[in-house]
């Protein structure tokens, strides 16, 4: 019964994620914040009681913007991958899941069908020879 303690404990043993998490990413990525989101105070608090709240000055601003303003509805791809990216790599989020390997047929795109266009011949004008003239000598200023 320890042994299988201890392998659940050291084999990335399954990460809750929170609905109220989940609805924030959502809620950053596309749908919107009001001010003081109840949401907002609970991942500021959770990340001030594991103490990861001061390593990413990034993250402490971005929570006191929304705290304070909110979020319009609107596409916020980088953000959202970024606030992510934090959460998986301090363990408040699970990590990416590996796809298989050889599950089954490898997606691939069609490939365009490639358009052969004759060559056109180019018309060449001969260079006409340009005359240049020597640069007049400059003495240097004093």
């Amino acid at each position: 019964m320890v042994s299988e303690d201890t392998e659940l404990q050291g084999m990335a043993a399954a990460v809750i994620v929170p609905d109220w998490l989940r609805g924030l990413i959502r809620a950053v990525r596309h749908d919107g914040l009001q001010p003081k989101d109840a949401r907002v105070k609970s991942l500021w608090d959770l990340l001030r009681q594991r103490q990861l709240l001061n390593r990413s000055m990034w993250l402490q601003a971005m929570l006191r913007f929304v705290w304070g303003r909110g979020l319009r509805a609107r596409p916020r791809p980088r953000t959202t991958r970024r606030l992510v990216r934090l959460l998986r790599r301090w363990g408040i989020l699970p990590p990416r899941l590996a796809r298989p390997v050889g599950t089954g047929p490898t997606p691939t795109r069609p490939s365009a069908p490639v358009i052969v266009r004759p060559v056109r011949p180019l018309a060449v004008r001969p260079l006409q020879p340009v005359s240049v003239q020597p640069l007049a000598r400059v003495s240097p200023r004093r």
